[in-house]
């Protein structure tokens, strides 16, 4: 199962697959509302970095795929280090970064090749999704993190995918209590599979990760049982005007319901 999991995830970010996409969706000319989403979460966390970190500070991009993070924290001077699982990613990274000043080292999440408490801030942008164990990889985030360092970790919200698909929604409560009357046990979920905020969150607090930020982002493409009905315009549109609605009225914790993209900023406990 193990080996089958890592080969799935590196096949999914090969060049032969989406390795590509991937590095596709942060440039400019992608319009859709998934590349729109995900440029939010890199200008979320490298405004972060560059805000709240020390600019001297060992910052590790943990699953970094083509440098979109890497690249403007080494142009403002960042000590920096990224790892990917993927090789050809980090063909990529090294296309876009040159061959000066961040090292680029293959390596999993669960299994960081850095001492204990040696970097002061980790970025983690999608990548506990494609963890055999989401506990396991929020261990290994904070052994490598210096005491009093942050890691910022995003995910896709698993509600978000039902909330705003009604027919997956109906199937899903449908579905509950025959999986209960047949005692039939929940399926794993699969490699890069929308993940339950409490999960997460919970999996944080229970390794030492104490919670500070959290960042909602977009509410995705137009779906009708699983098939995009939009992500282009009408769907930036819809996105705006949920955020427009969110913003009239104080619903913070409703917001973090909906929303697809899921951002948290986690500091390392010493208690």
């Amino acid at each position: 199962m193990n080996m089958d999991w890592k080969q799935a995830a590196s096949d999914r970010f090969s060049l032969a697959k989406d390795a590509n996409k991937w590095a596709d969706l942060y440039r400019d000319s992608a319009a859709n509302i998934e590349a729109t989403m995900f440029k939010q979460r890199r200008d979320f966390t490298v405004n972060y970095v560059l805000t709240d970190v020390s600019p001297h500070a060992q910052v590790l991009d943990l699953g970094c795929g083509a440098g979109p993070v890497l690249g403007p924290l080494q142009q403002a001077g960042m000590n920096c280090i990224g790892i990917d699982y993927s090789v050809d990613m980090l063909r990529l990274a090294r296309s876009n970064l040159g061959t000066k000043g961040v090292p680029l080292v293959q390596a999993e999440c669960e299994k960081i090749p850095l001492p204990d408490a040696s970097v002061d801030c980790i970025v983690c942008l999608g990548v506990i999704s494609y963890a055999l164990s989401i506990d396991v990889a929020m261990q290994e985030l904070r052994r490598v993190l210096k005491d009093g360092g942050i890691a910022i970790v995003s995910y896709r919200n698993r509600y978000n995918e039902l909330l705003l698909d009604p027919p997956k929604l109906i199937g899903s409560l449908l579905q509950k209590p025959i999986n209960w009357l047949r005692r039939k046990e929940r399926a794993a979920p699969g490699i890069g599979s929308a993940l339950k905020p409490a999960s997460v969150r919970g999996s944080a607090k229970a390794n030492g990760l104490r919670l500070l930020h959290q960042e909602p982002i977009g509410f995705g493409a137009l779906r009708l049982n699983g098939k995009v009905l939009s992500d282009g315009r009408l769907a930036h549109r819809f996105n705006r005007l949920l955020n427009g609605v969110f913003r009239l009225v104080p619903m913070a914790s409703a917001h973090r319901s909906f929303a697809d993209v899921h951002v948290l900023v986690l500091n390392k406990s010493t208690s």
